[in-house]
């Protein structure tokens, strides 16, 4: 947790995820996914709930001002490598460093846990909109030439 006009703070298992799960439900709402809200709660809840998960909270005094959540998993070539799944800022503090502290967070979780690196996911609509892979880059994200598909089950 970091002092300043801005909090972060992980959300733990048993503790309240209302608020990073309405901010996640209006993200994902303004990114065009038909995500059902009571699926992203209930995945709220669980991301929580998971030692290889994190889910972060940014706060302004008591409203919340953004959430991101990280996610590990193990692999021959990486061993312990993260994704981030959500980053999200509310607009009215966008501009005002609080995806960067988000950003902090789970790289600290990341490395308290051996990862060697972690990705982002970064949608088209996210790309149109919000022209984010160049925010990722200036954080030193950069493509690798992979492409990820994705089958649903």
């Amino acid at each position: 947790m970091r002092a300043g006009p801005f909090t972060y703070r992980r959300i733990f298992s048993g503790e309240d995820t209302t608020a990073a799960e309405d901010l996640l439900i209006r993200f994902f709402r303004e990114e065009g996914f038909d995500t059902p809200p009571e699926t992203i709660r209930a995945n709220c809840r669980e991301l929580a709930r998971q030692d290889i998960c994190a889910l972060f909270l940014a706060e302004t005094g008591p409203s919340p001002a953004g959430v991101s959540t990280i996610s590990l998993n193990f692999g021959i070539e990486h061993g312990w490598l993260g994704e981030m799944g959500d980053l999200y800022v509310l607009p009215e503090f966008r501009g005002r460093g609080v995806a960067r502290g988000l950003i902090s967070e789970i790289e600290s979780f990341l490395k308290s846990h051996g990862a060697s690196g972690y990705q982002v996911t970064v949608t088209p609509y996210a790309r149109r909109a919000h022209a984010l892979q160049h925010f990722y880059a200036r954080l030193g994200f950069g493509a690798e030439g992979r492409q990820i598909l994705y089958k649903g089950l």
